[in-house]
């Protein structure tokens, strides 16, 4: 047993190449029947494949990828394949799941405001889980092909390699030197084919087209001398390259349909990055990540994407399944790098890409203990909960007007790691919150306190003093009460005082400068005082907590301190508009949205 390397060059700046060095690596665990050890490292202008264990005895031929075969597909029938994906067996499945989805959430929307609603919406919820009939996990990318039209070359790569399994060896030992350097001499490569064909020693090798679902930014008319004449055309590929793309997209792209209007639909394709990590551990850490992955529009997937990759990292990680700590400081950033992101319209006739972009994870995220880690865990589970329910129906997604605006700065945040973005989020989504609970949409969450400021300690080492300030966190109770708490007492027929709808925007507005924030800051305690003080006088009883002179001179000499009244403003809402754990329990129920996210033809 010998150790190998590997190469492929990163020249697409797409996710092509990195698609070629997974195939690749599926090619060698294939050749070494599972028992080759493959890591994969980006070392910039290169992926290097680490391969251990690489014994090749006896090369055997094997199917690097399902073939697609139709009802009418007699050449499948003629040439003996058996290891087929039926496509019109796996269209009439996921129609079938479709229609019990459909069912399904025609249910939930009956009963969510019974009183015993939580359980009955369990048991439906779990009787999606055990529907033993669900669409196979490659059904995005199956439908996908059908989709970019890519079906007929898809095919001719297949049948380039299934043709020649008596001379399997040939076509290995050309691919194997094609990679065994940093230079992947393709002119080299196509030449010995040749040559293996002058001598008969393959045969019935088809030319293959650089396929746009695996070659994003390879189309032919962007640029056309003539305006009228902007056709996409194919352009010419090498056909060991694209089986490779092919074999990779089955353990590393994920296709989602991005809803733009009704019964309309474009496609956002996303495959990951590896940046250090070893193939067989990637493929499972994927293959659950796609499990869990929602959501139909576009800025939302991105912000799902990233968030629940990172999770996945974590939990797959042997310090975190065994409960043990962790030796060196950990970052998920580190095995894998982020995702390419394509954007395809739907233009009718074809799919045509029009944003290419990097979706990086998160650098803030670190973890140096267990507690670290399940820390993150909670806060992601968090995070995503109350993104996927920034909406303003709980049976729709959208991103238009603020919404849109709340997921970008959310989305910017994520994928530049600048605390200041949340910031800003977060002091918008404190108004939408309000908006969201004065109509009954309970869907819409508010953060968790004790989450928000573990949160916040592990992103932001600016704040630590202010957010042991006595008197910051009793003017951010105050704010709690005179808002978000007071709401939901409201919808429990408990309010006492009155509600400050409009005083995040005016606590936002007010922080652009220290002594408008001062001054406002002043006005709010002297009224939330004095409204507290008649309650007791009219109730002869107890009353909320009022709050001392000293509370404002302890936020006045942070104010003052810190000379950033803006980031004190976002973080009183950003801790003003969460719950404690006991006004969390106290929450009216509503419905969580349990999305229909069905594949679309």
């Amino acid at each position: 047993m010998t150790d190998k390397k590997y190469y492929v060059l990163k020249e697409s700046g797409t996710y092509s190449n990195a698609l070629e060095a997974y195939g690749l690596a599926e090619l060698i665990l294939g050749l070494t029947h599972q028992k080759a050890k493959v890591s994969i490292i980006d070392k910039g202008i290169y992926y290097e494949l680490n391969v251990k264990e690489m014994e090749l005895s006896e090369i055997k031929y094997f199917d690097l990828f399902p073939y697609l075969k139709k009802k009418d597909d007699k050449e499948a029938i003629e040439k003996g394949i058996k290891n087929y994906i039926d496509l019109d067996e796996e269209k009439e499945r996921k129609n079938r799941y479709n229609d019990y989805l459909k069912k399904i959430n025609e249910e939930r929307k009956k009963i969510k405001n019974l009183p015993n609603a939580k359980p009955i919406l369990a048991e439906l919820d779990k009787k999606i889980e055990d529907y033993e009939d669900k669409p196979i996990r490659e059904m995005d990318i199956i439908t996908g092909v059908n989709q970019f039209k890519a079906l007929d070359m898809y095919k001719k790569a297949y049948f380039n390699l299934y043709s020649n399994k008596d001379s399997f060896q040939n076509i290995i030992d050309v691919l194997l030197k094609l990679y065994s350097d940093t230079t992947n001499n393709i002119e080299e490569a196509k030449a010995t084919i040749s040559d293996l064909k002058k001598k008969k020693k393959i045969k019935d090798i088809k030319e293959v087209n650089s396929l746009q679902l695996y070659n994003p930014s390879m189309v032919k008319g962007a640029h056309p001398s003539k305006s009228n004449d902007i056709t996409p055309e194919p352009v010419d590929g090498f056909w060991l390259q694209e089986c490779l793309k092919i074999a990779g997209s089955f353990n590393a792209m994920v296709i989602k349909p991005v809803q733009i209007a009704k019964q309309k639909w474009d496609n956002k394709i996303y495959v990951f990055d590896v940046n250090n990590l070893d193939w067989d551990k990637s493929k499972k850490i994927f293959n659950e990540f796609k499990r869990f992955l929602k959501g139909n529009t576009s800025i939302r997937l991105d912000i799902n994407s990233i968030l629940l990759m990172s999770k996945e990292l974590i939990q797959h990680r042997e310090e975190y399944k065994s409960s043990k700590s962790f030796l060196k400081k950990y970052r998920p950033h580190d095995e894998i790098k982020g995702f390419y992101a394509v954007y395809f319209k739907n233009m009718g006739n074809a799919n045509s890409p029009t944003n290419i972009s990097f979706l990086e994870l998160p650098l803030f995220i670190e973890i140096n203990s267990y507690k670290d880690a399940k820390d993150w865990i909670e806060i992601i589970d968090e995070h995503l909960k109350i993104i996927n329910n920034i909406r303003n129906s709980i049976s729709e997604q959208d991103e238009s007007g603020n919404i849109i605006s709340l997921l970008q700065k959310y989305r910017q945040f994520l994928t530049t790691s600048d605390i200041d973005y949340f910031y800003d989020f977060i002091g918008q989504y404190s108004i939408f919150l309000m908006e969201q609970i004065a109509k009954k949409n309970y869907f819409t969450k508010p953060f968790s306190e004790k989450l928000m400021e573990v949160f916040l300690l592990k992103t932001d080492n600016r704040i630590s003093e202010i957010l042991q300030n006595q008197g910051f966190r009793n003017i951010a109770k105050a704010i709690r009460k005179s808002t978000i708490s007071e709401q939901y007492a409201k919808s429990k027929g408990q309010q006492m005082y009155d509600i400050k709808y409009g005083l995040a925007q005016e606590l936002l507005r007010k922080s652009a400068y220290k002594e408008d924030l001062i001054e406002f800051l002043s006005e709010f305690i002297v009224s939330y005082n004095q409204e507290t003080a008649r309650m007791v006088e009219k109730n002869k009883g107890k009353a909320r907590a009022t709050i001392k002179q000293q509370d404002l001179e302890d936020l006045v000499k942070l104010i003052d301190e810190y000379d950033n009244p803006s980031l004190i403003g976002k973080l009183l809402c950003a801790f003003g508009y969460s719950l404690d754990r006991k006004e969390k329990e106290d929450e009216p129920v509503e419905d969580e949205n349990n999305e229909f996210d069905g594949i679309q033809d």
